[in-house]
């Protein structure tokens, strides 16, 4: 634990109990009395607050262990590139981590060189000391390696640029291992999804039938099923975001591509009409809630279908930059003129979908405009995150007088290499969507038939309840020994289990798209068929039921 907490940056553990520790039980114990005594709640919600804060101060130092490790595995990639690249400049060691401290977009490492240039120059630890020191308190494996690799060589004194280009291989083996592991925790919490999916619709038939013994209404046992689904499932989408590195296919800068402007226009066109449409929909069509619902999204897929385009465009776009960005190095080394000139000269050749963006930027740098914003604007018209990251990468390190080629190709490879790793996560993303897409048929046949056995049974039980109560003999004995069954409300019901079914859903359509790293538009169109699967086999389900138990139309 002492350990945990010194490589998340806590002092001591004191720091700890006094920044974390103290505060939140502090509030778990405010909440624990706030709901006992002043809310009329189950017994064990209160007790449930307090447990989950405990439990919370425990497991908050580990899951931010977690995810510094995941942050800097995540940007470990950039790093060794960028330094790669600026190797070819003959830098001292000085300024090399200085440049490094300047990429803010490096995050936790670039927090690290930070304290590992403040140590080694302001208290004159020097470098190689320096970074065994900070080695030992690093949450990421990978980068403590390197560091430990990088004292040794300080301390022989070879070469700086030497020793980074040898990295390479090194250390985008060891984020190739990190991420194939990040892929089996795909894996693993697949199979954890639908496990628990599995639990929730056996609990929910259990909780659909405790009417039948205890008295209580349906809709009370539906609610409780609400919330612990909503409980759980938002609990699975913080355990994806914590140990699922992110590799998001598309970038957030302020200059938009074609694709997501069309988007973004398509939402401002579908979305009054779409407003108007569900109203209609939902106070004039005579049919279950779901398939109001379902049909209300439906309008929404047109937005869904861009989005899927979008992404099509950017993973073509993507394919095709290696060779462009290599070509251009060798071509500003053999020419040995600018990035303007040999742009140019690479225009007679063709780069398929990447070549308006390739003519915009060699006429943005013809008309003298400044060089870092149009690369910005380049980067931002292919729609790419990685183009926007390594592009930036190109440029910096040949403005600075790095060789282009050498610049050029290390660029291609270690691109290529996070291609063929995408293509790794998609399948898991594939296999993931038709592992959720079976269990939410079975989550929601498995709900629907408890639902019509429920109903079913109360019926009967109803009757035979009214009939023994009528009798002034058997009455009394009859009321203390079995519950009222009170009359289910199936109207009620198959609302309160479509609301059930949409979280769910919607839940489900985010986890695929937070895996395969898409354009979150494009969940709508797995949100809309989720959606339809569900109401039809709602739909489906109690005509089976009642043609199977002809006495439900008793219920």
């Amino acid at each position: 634990m002492v350990s945990v907490l010194a490589k998340v940056g806590f002092r001591n553990t004191t720091d700890f109990i006094v920044k974390v520790a103290v505060p939140v039980l502090t509030i778990s114990v405010v909440f624990f009395f706030g709901t006992l005594l002043f809310l009329d709640l189950p017994f064990f919600v209160p007790y449930a607050v307090l447990l989950i804060g405990i439990s919370f101060i425990f497991m908050y130092p580990y899951l931010l262990y977690e995810r510094i490790k995941m942050s800097v595995h995540e940007k470990i990639h950039l790093f060794i590139t960028f330094a790669g690249t600026i190797s070819t400049i003959d830098l001292d060691r000085t300024t090399f981590f200085r440049k490094i401290i300047e990429k803010k977009e490096f995050g936790y490492i670039s927090n690290i060189t930070e304290k590992i240039l403040y140590f080694a120059k302001g208290w004159n630890l020097g470098f190689a000391v320096t970074c065994r020191q900070i080695a030992a308190i690093c949450p990421s494996r990978i980068f403590a390696d390197f560091l430990d690799r990088m004292a040794v060589t300080l301390d022989f004194g070879e070469p700086l640029g030497v020793f980074l280009i040898q990295e390479q291989d090194a250390v985008m083996d060891d984020f190739t291992n990190e991420y194939q592991q990040s892929l089996n925790n795909i894996s693993m919490l697949r199979e954890a999804f639908i496990a628990i999916t599995i639990s929730l619709a056996f609990g929910m038939s259990t909780a659909l039938l405790l009417p039948l013994l205890m008295g209580i209404s349906i809709i009370v046992a539906v609610k409780y099923c609400l919330l612990f689904i909503v409980i759980v499932d938002v609990f699975m989408l913080i355990i994806l975001q914590a140990f699922i590195p992110n590799d998001e296919l598309c970038h957030n800068l302020k200059i938009k591509d074609k694709g997501t402007k069309r988007i973004n226009k398509m939402i401002l066109l579908v979305l009054p009409g779409w407003l108007l449409f569900s109203t209609v929909i939902f106070i004039y069509l005579p049919v279950p809630f779901l398939i109001k619902t379902a049909i209300c999204i439906t309008p929404l897929t047109i937005i869904g279908i861009y989005a899927v385009q979008e992404e099509n465009d950017v993973f073509k776009r993507d394919k095709t930059f290696p060779s462009f960005i290599r070509s251009l190095g060798g071509t500003i080394y053999a020419r040995q003129g600018s990035v303007t000139s040999s742009l140019g000269a690479l225009r007679v050749h063709d780069f398929g979908c990447l070549d308006p963006m390739v003519t915009a930027l060699y006429k943005r740098l013809k008309m003298g405009s400044e060089k870092a914003q149009c690369w910005y604007y380049f980067a931002g018209e292919t729609g790419s995150r990685l183009i926007h990251h390594f592009s930036q990468i190109f440029y910096e390190s040949v403005y600075m007088g790095g060789d282009s080629r050498k610049i050029g190709n290390l660029i291609s490879k270690n691109f290529l290499r996070l291609l063929s790793l995408r293509k790794l996560r998609l399948q898991q993303a594939s296999a993931l969507k038709g592992a959720l897409y079976g269990s939410l048929v079975g989550f929601v046949a498995t709900v629907y038939i408890s639902v019509s056995i429920s109903a079913l049974l109360g019926g009967m039980f109803g009757g035979m309840y009214e009939g023994a109560t009528s009798s002034s003999a058997l009455g009394g004995l009859v009321s203390e020994v079995i519950p009222t069954v009170q009359a289910v409300d199936m109207d009620m019901v198959n609302i309160y289990l479509g609301v059930i079914i949409i979280v769910h859903a919607l839940i489900s359509a985010l986890a695929i798209k937070m895996v395969d790293g898409g354009n979150k538009y494009a969940a709508i169109l797995d949100f809309t068929f989720m959606l339809w699967l569900g109401a039809v086999v709602s739909w489906i389900v109690p005509i089976f039921s009642a043609r199977l138990m002809p006495g439900l139309g008793a219920g």
